[in-house]
């Protein structure tokens, strides 16, 4: 069995317990009815959904999943696991209400697709909330994040430090509905809607 998944939840497990944690409950609480949650990972986002929310948490990777259910178990909200790549999800089109997604657009290959997959599955008017760290607006920490990234995805689980997650959600057709920073910007809870589609 992989180990990475352990070693995930321990890097996080101070952050979640703190200013993560409270940043994770402000952006998945919101979301009602039928939930779709791409990259779960090992379902740190489970504990923060409210009571008759249900949720298909989908990720490619089946070390990530096996590390969730037990968290499934302790959700206020149903969660349904499903093994599933974020760019080609099986679901039909408009079959979910809301959308999230934490801390997971670094480590998808291709964003864009993901986020187009994301938009098909929600249903028009729908929601999609993201807690992502981005790359910094200030040149030099952004460089710097540039200058990072090729080391950081080798030992991170393929986590890119200088994703702009900000603007691929606006270039996916979403419309953003609030962009709120935290940690200097490096962190962005990202709300946007689900529009028409051309």
């Amino acid at each position: 069995m992989s180990i990475f998944p352990r070693i995930y939840d321990l890097f996080m497990e101070s952050g979640e317990r703190g200013l993560v944690g409270r940043l994770r409950h402000a952006v998945v609480w919101p979301s009602r009815g039928r939930v779709l949650e791409i990259g779960a990972g090992t379902g740190l986002d489970f504990s923060h959904y409210a009571p008759g929310t249900w949720v298909v948490a989908t990720d490619p990777d089946l070390h990530m999943l096996r590390r969730a259910r037990p968290r499934t178990l302790h959700a206020a909200g149903s969660i349904v696991l499903v093994a599933a790549d974020a760019e080609a999800l099986p679901f039909r089109d408009g079959a979910f209400d809301d959308g999230v997604v934490g801390l997971a657009m670094c480590t998808i290959p291709h964003p864009e697709r993901a986020l187009a997959e994301l938009r098909r599955a929600i249903r028009l008017g729908g929601t999609v909330r993201l807690l992502e760290h981005v790359r910094m607006e200030s040149p030099l920490l952004g460089r710097l994040q540039d200058w990072l990234t090729p080391f950081w995805r080798r030992i991170a689980g393929g986590c890119r430090l200088n994703r702009r997650t900000v603007e691929a959600v606006a270039a996916s057709g979403f419309r953003l509905v609030s962009v709120v920073p935290h940690l200097g910007g490096y962190v962005q809870a990202i709300v946007a809607r689900n529009g028409k589609r051309p």
